[in-house]
């Protein structure tokens, strides 16, 4: 096996992602109510890719298509996409400035570009999840990544069911087996990523009746190089949205314990250390990488952010505040504003889904992250991003937040500034006299998704978007 990887073993990788991402760049596709790429979008685009799906259709929806699922999700994690109002309040996806600069970088450091937002910046829970089990995703992918770096690149991993006890596979001993029976899309991104290679099968399990879709798989060269290096950056520690887990049987080899390159008092090791050594050295554009993932050539700037707070369109309050404020000053902000009392306990979720873990909670609720030890410039703030500020867990007072991020000097503030008013605040109590809450603003609880309406149509089942190709 190679020391280091060389250009074309990322090539086709970063190629694939490149040919969605100029896609959008010159057709200007429809996005969907949440955002995603239009389902004929996805169509069109599902054909100029390496891996297509098998048997698409233009009524299919972006989560169907793994690898367009997983290049898109990286571009707008990455901010290469964005969205633009046009004529008729139409919403479509557009490419971005920071995109032109992604696409000045070499194709080694483009794919540490990419991979590092895959690895630390994506939900895996939420992205290949399959609503029917539980577990949590984020343990398997360590230890998917640790049988890769162990097997080898001159093994095939065998993927055939146990007759003997009808069990499919362990997923602590068998992750890798496991991945591909449970998390299909999961094991097509690795090969997305020149991880691993698959050879599908029509199999089906005579024990469970469960298409055994993969017959074996195989870790590429650059598999096994990126899976070791992968072990010297636990996934629990850098990913944003993975919580803290255990190590197994299956990892002490690889790594003995995590704690030797983490100091709990100290900020964690750069992410990017231990990839450079799978590729020639001087091949990765290291400030280059860091600009674009974090901004890096703007962090010496002045910055500010204003927050656009809204119950409703005709009800909303903009905020501004310092990277250095915490969201608990924000919090509190946010109840002056609106004229409530700051008598019960909140969380701010920020990727805009009520419930999910990527959140900020009250110090009071006992789930850390806590809003008083986090200040708004270490969370990755991106300009127009969506969060949802949830006030009163029994009430459920919802509060849409939109993201404005401004680099000038925002003057001498001690603490937010409310600098707009629209509307009347609304009654914070039920109101006995009159039976009702002063003011239609509570949400159903069943709402647990973000409003979309100021910035996507309503009808998400409306595929067509009234066009005759799916483009603008």
């Amino acid at each position: 096996m190679a020391n280091t990887a060389k250009q074309l073993d990322v090539k086709n990788t970063v190629d694939d992602f490149i040919k969605l991402c100029s896609f959008i760049e010159a057709e200007k596709p429809f996005a969907t109510p949440k955002g995603d790429l239009s389902t004929k979008a996805c169509y069109e685009v599902n054909k100029l890719l390496l891996y297509p799906k098998d048997n698409a259709k233009q009524s299919d929806w972006m989560y169907t298509y793994p690898s367009v699922f997983l290049w898109f999700s990286i571009a707008k994690e990455a901010g290469f996409i964005d969205y633009e109002k046009i004529k008729g309040g139409k919403t479509v996806c557009i490419t971005t400035e920071k995109y032109n600069d992604f696409k000045s970088l070499n194709a080694i450091s483009q794919y540490i570009v990419m991979f590092h937002i895959w690895y630390c910046f994506l939900d895996a829970d939420a992205a290949y999840n399959g609503k029917v089990y539980d577990y949590r995703l984020a343990e398997r992918i360590v230890r998917v990544l640790a049988q890769l770096a162990q097997n080898g690149s001159e093994e095939w991993i065998k993927h055939t069911h146990h007759e003997s006890n009808g069990f499919l596979y362990n997923p602590e001993r068998e992750p890798i087996q496991h991945m591909t029976v449970f998390y299909y899309n999961t094991a097509c991104h690795l090969r997305d990523f020149g991880l691993v290679v698959l050879e599908e099968s029509e199999e089906i399990n005579s024990w469970h009746n469960y298409p055994i879709i993969v017959a074996k798989s195989k870790p590429t060269p650059l598999g096994v190089l990126i899976s070791k290096a992968c072990a010297k950056r636990g996934y629990s520690y850098y990913n944003i949205y993975a919580q803290s887990i255990g190590i197994n049987w299956l990892l002490e080899d690889l790594i003995s314990s995590f704690e030797k390159y983490f100091d709990e008092n100290k900020a964690l090791p750069a992410f990017i250390t231990p990839f450079l050594s799978c590729f020639p050295k001087g091949s990765v554009d290291i400030q280059s990488v860091n600009n674009i993932i974090f901004d890096t050539d703007k962090a010496d700037k002045e910055r500010f952010f204003e927050f656009t707070v809204s119950l409703s369109k005709k009800c909303y309050r903009v905020i501004r505040c310092l990277p250095s404020h915490t969201f608990a000053d924000l919090h509190l902000a946010i109840q002056n504003a609106f004229d409530f009392d700051n008598d019960h306990l909140y969380s701010f979720y920020l990727d805009g889904k009520c419930g999910s873990h990527f959140a900020v909670n009250a110090y009071e609720s006992n789930e850390p992250p806590f809003a008083d030890e986090v200040c708004l410039g270490d969370r990755r703030l991106k300009n127009k991003q969506k969060i949802l500020y949830l006030f009163d867990y029994g009430d459920r007072w919802k509060f849409d937040i939109v993201v404005e991020i401004k680099y000038e000097s925002a003057g001498a503030i001690r603490k937010p500034i409310i600098i707009k008013s629209v509307g009347e605040s609304p009654q914070q109590y039920y109101n006995e006299d009159e039976d009702e809450y002063e003011g239609d603003f509570l949400f159903d609880d069943d709402d647990d998704d973000f409003d979309d309406d100021d910035d996507f149509e309503d009808d998400e089942d409306d595929d067509d978007f009234d066009d005759d190709d799916g483009f603008a």
